[in-house]
């Protein structure tokens, strides 16, 4: 079945190329979204899809992720390489640098508004780009996956380079949007980001293992407040 789709993906290549080299072709490059519906083992799926001259253009990194094939560049040679036989692997890209906000620029409003761009850039299920390579060091290491990737992307997207501070045990007043919460329970380590608080509960956004993200979690006062370890990691201006 992999096999099958690969073909798919290296006709598609073929097109492009053939296209390329006929200079009489250029009239017919004119490339809009395509309206067509795809699917996968008889499952839709959405794909970022152009159709140029009545085909359907999608990206190759599209297909490996979404069949599990391998699909790595190689800058040196500036070639690119399909593996059927291996698993697909996230590109792990730079992001982009990063600045500080003034602090009077800086609201619990404008970090929401953050967040809300990030929930629709990177709906529930939707790979966040592991490993996330912060700027900022925070509180885990510069390069991080799963949890705590997922937390310094969300929070550097909200406070550019504002400096961590760290709160042991925070009293829940303390607690705003965009604040990094972790806990140690007796069986794991979490991390995850505020996205809004009531008086019982906070609302989040988090990742897995599976380095996908997750919105709308629920963590309750009583529950966090009785955990071994329980830590705010905040970078609103003092």
């Amino acid at each position: 079945m992999k096999n099958r789709y690969l073909q798919f993906a290296l006709g598609m290549i073929a097109g492009g190329v053939l296209f390329s080299t006929t200079a009489a072709a250029a009239d017919y490059l004119t490339a809009s979204p395509s309206t067509q519906t795809f699917y996968l083992s008889g499952q839709p799926i959405q794909f970022e899809a152009y159709a140029i001259h009545g085909n359907n253009f999608v990206k190759l990194r599209d297909i490996g992720q979404a069949v599990d094939f391998g699909v790595t560049y190689d800058g040196s040679t500036n070639s690119v390489h399909i593996d059927p036989n291996s698993h697909y692997e996230q590109e792990a890209t730079a992001p982009a640098p990063q600045t500080t906000p003034a602090p009077s620029a800086v609201t619990e409003e404008t970090v929401q508004a953050v967040l809300a761009q990030l929930k629709e850039q990177y709906p529930s299920g939707t790979l966040y780009g592991a490993p996330y390579i912060s700027g900022t060091g925070g509180p885990y290491r510069v390069s991080e996956t799963y949890c705590a990737g997922w937390a310094v992307k969300c929070s550097d997207a909200a406070f550019g380079t504002l400096p961590w501070q760290r709160v042991d045990r925070p009293g829940w007043e303390q607690i705003r949007p965009g604040d990094l919460v972790e806990y140690t329970s007796e069986t794991t380590n979490h991390v995850v980001v505020v996205v809004r608080k009531t008086d019982e509960c906070i609302f989040v956004t988090e990742s897995g293992l599976n380095n996908k993200t997750r919105w709308g979690g629920q963590y309750f006062r009583w529950w966090l407040e009785q955990q071994p370890e329980y830590i705010l990691y905040t970078r609103y201006p003092q």
